[in-house]
């Protein structure tokens, strides 16, 4: 379990974040920031990229002398799409004040796409190397 949690904290820490910040009533006092148009739909992107993202880093990490496929990629990401489908459900069926919105879930898909090209050399980038192919 140790080990576990040692490769993989970055993207449980992610998870925990975009949790708190889509299921809770008013995470970090939010509604009092000011927000431009769009702002919703760009933080549900950059949320699902990132998990996305925190994926691919961890995987690298654990498997240095590899790198994360497309087909791992792929897997990442329907992973975190099926995730934004299911936390727009909890909101929806949750009584916090919170409703759920198909298009952020499209904002989180469209963050997802995003991260699928740019996650893998992102990551390469920062960890070093790794065989391609």
């Amino acid at each position: 379990m140790i080990s576990f949690v040692s490769k993989w904290w970055p993207t449980m820490v992610v998870a925990a974040v975009i949790l708190y910040g889509t299921l809770s009533s008013d995470p970090a006092g939010v509604e009092h920031l000011p927000m431009f148009p769009g702002a919703d739909k760009l933080i549900h992107a950059v949320m699902f990229g990132g998990l996305a993202g925190a994926l691919a880093f961890d995987w690298q990490r654990a498997h240095r002398g590899e790198i994360v496929s497309k087909k791992l990629m792929a897997a990442f990401c329907a992973a975190c799409i099926v995730a934004g489908g299911l936390d727009e459900i909890a909101q929806g069926a949750m009584e916090n004040g919170r409703a759920a919105d198909v298009f952020d879930f499209v904002a989180d898909i469209v963050g997802v796409a995003v991260a699928f090209f740019a996650a893998p050399p992102a990551v390469r980038r920062v960890i070093g190397g790794g065989r391609r192919g």
